[in-house]
Order: structure tokens, then C-alpha cells, then sequence
């Protein structure tokens, strides 16, 4: 009866990584095909409106992320804990500490924000579709190659994409309190080195 219980609680883990994961894929595929959209039709020059698109969705999806970092506690995937948990709070540091408070275009009409936007929605809809597929025993070279190969253009894209959105909103959240400002500082100073 045990060994039941256990193949039964393996089913209900893999179908709930599954649907999160598929879940995952599909809420980034929208922010990605939204960007790409606005991007067609209004140029990169033309940036004021790309927040009002997809900026909701995007700290939906980030904040969806910290998921993951429950995930590794509890050990339903091999990942660590305090590896998920340095990857999902810099990422909820740049939407709930620089997009969502600071209403300001060279905040969320920049190019560091559709820098960071691209390389985040690129990379998590190569990663939650491997992942989704991986789970469901489907193998996919292609997405594996992406999944190792982008990382080389997309890391330094995203990592200087967030770095400008923090500078951006320097004197924004030191007009709210010197202390904010230096936690942006720090916090940009903590960041490993692209090149």
C-alpha cells in the first residue's frame, strides 16, 4: 500500500510541475508575443505605451516565480534553494522595486526595459516549455540547444537591461529616501559581472 501511496504522490507532484510549468510557458509566451506586437507597430523609438501592454502581466509572471523557490524547499525538483531564491528576488526586486512603484518613462519607456523584457520572456519560454516537455518524457534537441546556447546572448542582454532599469530609478527612490537609493546601489554592486 506504501509503495502505491508513494507512485500516486509522484503523479500528482509531476502533473502539478507540469501545469505550472505549461502554465509558466504560456504566461510568458503572451508577455513575448505582446512585446514583439508592440515593438512592430510602434518602433523602439516609440517605447511610451509598452508598460501599459505588458507590464502587469510581467510582474504577474515574476512574482509567479517565487513558486520556485518553494519548489527547491521542499524538494519537489533538484534545484537549490538558495540558488532559486538569489535568481527569483533579484527578479522581484526589478518589478516590485523599480516597474511598480516608479511611473516614470525613463523607467518603463526605456530601452533597458524592453532589453530586460525580451531576454526574460526569451529565456523563460525556451526553459518552461524544456522543462514541461522534460517532465512529459519528450525530448527536444532544439530546445535544449536553446536552452544552453541563448544563455551566452541573453544573460548579458537581461543583466544590463535590470542594471539600467535600477539606475533609472536611482533618483526616484532617493527622493522617497536616501536608505532606498543605497539598497538599489548595493544591490546593483551585487551583481556578477557580465563580460
Amino acid at each position: 500500500m506504501a509503495k502505491s501511496s508513494k507512485k500516486e504522490d509522484a503523479g500528482a507532484v509531476t502533473a502539478y510541475l507540469v501545469a505550472y510549468n505549461a502554465a509558466s510557458f504560456i504566461g510568458w509566451a503572451y508577455v513575448l508575443a505582446k512585446t514583439a506586437l508592440y515593438v512592430a507597430t510602434n518602433g523602439v523609438t516609440r517605447l511610451d505605451g509598452l508598460f501599459a501592454e505588458i507590464g502587469y502581466p510581467l510582474i504577474y509572471m515574476q512574482t509567479g516565480a517565487a513558486l520556485e523557490v518553494l519548489h527547491a524547499v521542499v524538494g519537489i525538483v533538484r534545484s537549490s534553494p538558495v540558488t532559486v531564491m538569489l535568481q527569483v528576488y533579484s527578479r522581484l526586486l526589478l518589478v516590485w522595486g523599480t516597474l511598480y512603484p516608479f511611473d516614470y518613462p525613463e523607467i518603463r519607456a526605456s530601452y533597458g526595459f524592453l532589453l530586460m523584457v525580451a531576454a526574460w520572456s526569451v529565456t523563460e519560454c525556451v526553459r518552461y516549455s524544456h522543462y514541461t516537455l522534460g517532465l512529459l518524457n519528450i525530448e527536444s534537441s532544439v530546445l535544449l540547444y536553446l536552452r544552453y546556447t541563448l544563455f551566452y546572448v541573453l544573460y548579458p542582454a537581461g543583466v544590463s537591461g535590470e542594471l539600467l532599469e535600477m539606475w533609472a530609478a536611482l533618483p526616484h527612490a532617493g527622493a522617497i529616501h536616501p536608505a532606498l537609493k543605497g539598497f538599489l546601489l548595493l544591490n546593483m554592486a551585487n551583481y556578477p559581472p557580465v563580460l
